[in-house]
């Protein structure tokens, strides 16, 4: 009875205490419901918010009645702040204004500046809608001006990591090397709300890759209707008898219920390099130097079709299908001078292989959301198919002719299965979730020698492959607003992994288990508009390809092979951040990695033949400090620069290869834009990056750098859009290095035709507005297929 007597007492006191509120419903300018809005009451030192939901609608319960500010806060710009009287149960709509909040103070009028960019507990944030010079490019080129990020039409990565993966909308692109990048030149920046770099990823993601992750969030759908784009672009090479081509088309829906977005894409890229690489003995006279040329000619067509069903305002299902196909021609041809004990010997060879590659993504979701506080749980299935095809001939030329064939032939398939739960209790709010993954390869390497155009099967070098993987994970993870200046996140994150590798030709195998903790922890203060601070850490793990796994010979030539090591390790780091943000485009990050067992591929010299191996050989430590910086006080200009300082140090535990001396380096990127008119739709680019000499575990790089100009014009407001400019503009970009070992060193010099000129168009029709199906579906297991047959 009394605990009856005590709940009815605390029903009855909670009544009294809330028994006023405020409600009603945000609007955009087209007076169209405002979802996902922030609504901040604020009265003395006591504040009460709300988050919109699909309608727009809000309610806010109060302790008492009186006098309030109410201010409206939408992708973390204040767009509306004003008075209001509660008495009672109150009702009050607002409609979103277009132009910042203006406050008389004492007669002088403050304008709230829209953020360039903003530190949240666990990532930064570029918000591309806010940067002139961000518009009317396509993705790439918008990364390319993101703080700490480096983008080029060859790779995408973050400072002071090696790599990068890229997610669309929170969901991880199921694509990777030239198929991300062709994929991202689709994307116009337009219709970029903002660019997230998750430097230290949370529990959430997936604990592989040391490199961080980029999120790239699209502006929602404002419309109904539809729209499309047609582009096309080339390079020119100067002096070379061919080009670069690609051309694309988009279409995208918005319906009531249902969204749809399609994409066409076809090219052909090329690219030749010229390499030196001169292994020289350090306790002899002995040497290896080899020349080589290398001309690939990457043909491709890919498609991709997404689409969304809206069941209601709580459900959602979707699916996401890509396809691509590419034929890939490779030739080139190599000189080599070899020197010891036994003498001297030239060897000539040449290559040409023509690949086949079909590569099948599907995927499919479904989203319920369980409350109006931005509860969801979402569950995810996804599929990757590949089918490999290539024929390799090889001529090795000394006295007489050895001509090879090799005929490899692969077939990978990746399937995952996910449910991730996001929940809010109050200012916390968690997410949990597991995950499955099978990954299975089977790699057949079929060797022939060619005898007077007969073909003769090699058995010893002929090998049959078999790889299988199983990861299952588990996640949880909370994040919690201590006060108004200060907020927390921390997530703990298990992956256990087993694998199995069988190679047919010797009859080995290699089987593992492992099983691993990687816990995350954030915490950001935000003192007050102009300065934000935060700190976290995070454990990641980069697991080899499988490729790389293989223990078969793959002959460039009767001298030189390559091989996989069955026993390879994943290598594990740990990474600290300090990071600070002045008047929101000011950013310094301080940071230090501790990178244990990582892997490489080294040399190796035994009597005339010369290998490549992929082996666990050294950890590396790496402390350093990012500053970028964006200018935008002049109306006609736009600047962007970056500056990357660190050092790194190296220790090497295998007695194959020897660190590289350890010391400081640093990268330095300067993006400028000059506005020639008042609209800002002719500008002239400008801008350089450069390397300083740097190293990474047995390789010392030597400096580099390169300059670039050109033009950007947007026409028909803004449909047509048409950018010239030459990349390499002084031919300066050229990678240089040497590698250390005991008894030799390997100096190595490689320069592609990088110096081009580059022109495409893009044409918009139809309402750009309309976004049609933006949502992408998580599914980082795909990274792990690219490296190997």
């Amino acid at each position: 009875m009394n605990r009856k007597i005590i709940l009815l007492l605390s029903l009855v006191s909670s009544s009294y205490f809330f028994a006023q509120s405020i409600e009603g419903t945000v609007t955009d300018l087209q007076n169209k419901p405002a979802p996902e809005t922030e609504v901040l009451i604020t009265k003395a030192d006591t504040q009460f918010s709300a988050i919109t939901d699909e309608k727009g609608m809000f309610k806010i319960p109060l302790k008492e009645e009186g006098s309030y500010i109410m201010e409206i806060i939408k992708d973390g710009v204040k767009t509306n702040s004003e008075t209001i009287t509660v008495k009672g149960n109150s009702k009050k709509d607002i409609q979103i204004k277009e132009v910042p909040v203006e406050k008389k103070i004492e007669g002088v009028t403050l304008t709230a500046k829209k953020k360039l960019f903003e530190r949240k507990v666990d990532r930064l944030v570029f918000n591309v809608e806010n940067s002139v010079a961000s518009q009317g490019i396509d993705a790439v080129e918008a990364l390319a001006k993101t703080p700490m990020v480096r983008a080029t039409d060859d790779a995408i990565s973050i400072a002071g990591k090696s790599n990068v993966a890229v997610m669309i909308n929170d969901r991880l692109l199921n694509l990777n090397g030239q198929e991300l990048i062709n994929y991202l030149k689709t994307i116009r920046s337009d219709d970029i709300l903002k660019i997230e770099v998750i430097t230290t990823p949370p529990a959430k993601y997936e604990a592989e890759g040391k490199s961080g992750l980029i999120n790239i969030i699209l502006k929602k759908n404002a419309n109904l209707g539809w729209n499309g784009s047609i582009q096309t672009s080339g390079s020119y090479y100067g002096g070379r008898p061919t080009t670069s081509t690609r051309s694309g088309t988009t279409f995208n829906y918005q319906g009531d219920k249902l969204s749809v977005s399609g994409n066409l894409s076809m090219g052909d890229n090329y690219w030749e390099n010229r390499s030196h690489n001169y292994l020289t003995g350090t306790t002899d006279n002995n040497y290896w130097k080899t020349n080589s040329t290398n001309r690939n000619n990457y043909r491709y067509k890919a498609a991709g079709i997404k689409g969304e069903y809206k069941i209601n305002d709580k459900n959602l299902v979707g699916i996401n299908y890509n396809y691509s196909f590419n034929n890939p021609l490779e030739k080139g041809e190599s000189k080599a001078s070899i020197f010891d004990q036994e003498g001297y010997l030239d060897v000539l060879s040449n290559y040409s292989n023509k690949n086949r590659r079909n590569v099948h993504n599907a995927t499919a979701f479904y989203d319920v959301k369980l409350d109006s506080l931005g509860s969801k749980l979402s569950i995810t299935a996804n599929m990757m198919l590949n089918n490999s095809n290539a024929r390799n001939f090889y001529n090795t030329i000394t006295s007489d002719q050895v001509s090879t064939f090799a005929n490899p032939v692969s077939k990978y398939r990746i399937y995952s299965g996910q449910a991730d739960l996001e929940k809010a209790f109050g200012k916390v709010k968690t997410e949990a979730g597991l995950k499955y993954t099978k990954i299975k390869n089977d790699s057949e390497f079929n060797f022939f020698n060619i005898e007077d155009d007969q073909y003769i099967l090699n058995t010893k070098r002929t090998n049959t492959f078999f790889y299988n993987e199983q990861n299952y994970a588990a996640y949880a993870s909370a994040s919690f607003k201590i006060n108004d200046k200060l907020d927390a996140k921390a997530g703990l994150r298990y992956e256990y992994t087993t694998l199995e590798g069988i190679s047919m030709n010797d009859d080995s195998s290699a089987k593992i288990e492992y099983g691993k903790l990687f816990p995350t922890a954030y915490i950001s203060y935000k003192p007050n508009e102009n300065n934000a601070f935060s700190l976290s850490y995070s454990r990641r793990i980069s697991r080899p390809y499988f490729g790389n796994l293989n223990p078969f010979k793959f002959y460039i030539s009767e001298f030189e092979y390559s091989t996989g090591n069955p026993y390879l390790l994943p290598s594990f780091s740990d990474n600290f951040e300090f990071g600070y943000v002045l008047n929101n485009n000011f950013n310094v990050t301080l940071y230090y990695n501790y990178n244990k067992d990582n892997w490489d591929r080294i040399q190796v010299v035994e009597g005339k033949s010369k290998y490549s191996i992929v082996k666990n050989f050294y950890n590396q430590d790496q402390a350093g400090i990012n500053i970028s910086y964006n200018y935008n006080k002049l109306k006609w200009m736009e600047s962007n620069i970056f500056v990357n300082g660190y050092y790194a140090k190296t220790k090497s535990y295998d007695p194959a290869a020897l660190a590289a001396p350890e010391g400081y380096s640093a990268n330095f990127n300067m993006d400028n834009n000059f506005f020639l008119n008042k609209s800002k739709t002719f500008t002239l680019m400008l801008g350089l990056w450069s390397n300083l000499p740097n190293r990474d575990g047995n390789t010392y790089y030597y400096a580099n750098a390169s300059v670039y100009t050109g033009m950007k014009l947007n026409l028909m407001e803004k449909k047509l859009s048409i950018n010239l400019y030459v990349n390499d503009l002084l031919n300066t970009n050229r990678n240089k290095g040497i590698e250390y070992y005991p008894n030799y060193n390997v100096e190595y010099l490689s320069k592609g035709i990088t110096r081009n000129i580059h022109l495409s168009v893009t044409y918009k029709f139809g309402n750009n507005n309309v976004k049609g199906a933006t949502k992408e579906v998580k599914f980082e297991d795909s990274k792990r297929a690219g490296g190997g047959n």
